[in-house]
């Protein structure tokens, strides 16, 4: 049978494993030092107060501290508000043809058209225009301590030989990695809070069956991810601001007393289903 000491001992070497595996925290450390001491009338270890904790670190927990204490309420009231503040320089730079918002279950969704506004065709070299408004939106974003993740989208037509992305799934992805990586280098977004993805043709928005509708499924979302769980209160809100407004409509189409800052967020039903969207 193990002695008093050896357990002692055993204890100490797990609480010395369990410290060199974790991030360093100083105000944990002191805390746990200080309840062996009182524990085992041990001497406690404490560290120097002037010792410096790497800035990543505080900005991880920054982050989880608020995802915990956010509500969905007030999640999703943040993420209105981002939207209104982005609308607000769209229509400055006159992009509303271009550039929709619309907040869903899933975050602030910010559509961009590939063809207007971010790349060439077969492309994924951002157009001057495109890194103006990258840039304005990383202002708001570095705000911010939301996930930020870039969705790349094509249409079903496939790519002709001789470009430089052989399929629609390499363009996608490349094009959504290019937006990542200028809002990374130029837009000082910390590459912790990025994700990147493309799903060529696999989530229209429309169904591909004429100029207008492939032109609106060419495009590259950024998602800006709830700080907390806004599903319950996003199905009221929506419920509530459709109520009386549930037939279905075409693109573009605007019921009475809908005002223009509500026109896209009807073509919600109209929409395919997009559950595969990064949902956690």
């Amino acid at each position: 049978m193990a002695s008093y000491g050896d357990m002692i001992t055993l204890l100490l070497c797990f609480f010395i494993m369990l410290f060199a595996m974790s991030t360093l925290d100083a105000q944990k450390w002191k805390a746990l030092t200080e309840s062996i001491k009182e524990s085992f009338g041990a001497e406690g270890t404490t560290l120097p107060e002037e010792m410096e904790v790497p800035a990543e670190v505080i900005t991880q927990e920054v982050v989880e501290v608020v995802e915990e204490q956010m509500s969905g309420e007030e999640a999703l009231e943040q993420l209105q508000e981002l939207e209104e503040r982005i609308d607000r320089f769209i229509s400055e730079m006159g992009l509303e043809s271009a550039i929709q918002t619309e907040v869903e279950e899933v975050g602030l969704v910010i559509r961009m058209s590939t063809d207007e506004i971010l790349f060439e065709l077969g492309s994924a070299e951002l157009k001057p225009m495109a890194i103006s408004f990258l840039d304005a939106v990383a202002v708001i974003l570095r705000e911010t301590a939301n996930q930020v993740w870039v969705e790349g989208h094509t249409d079903n037509i496939p790519i002709r030989p001789g470009f430089k992305y052989p399929s629609n799934w390499e363009l996608s992805t490349a094009r959504a990695s290019s937006v990542v990586r200028h809002l990374i280098d130029s837009g000082g977004l910390p590459p912790e809070r990025m994700r990147a993805a493309g799903y060529a043709d696999t989530k229209p928005r429309f169904p591909n069956d004429s100029d207008e509708h492939r032109y609106l499924n060419r495009r590259v979302e950024i998602v800006i991810k709830p700080l907390g769980d806004i599903r319950m209160e996003y199905r009221e809100w929506k419920a509530s601001s459709q109520e009386g407004d549930d037939a279905p409509r075409e693109p573009g189409e605007r019921g009475e007393g809908s005002s223009s800052g509500e026109e896209e967020g009807k073509k919600e039903e109209e929409e395919q289903d997009q559950g595969g969207r990064f949902l956690e």
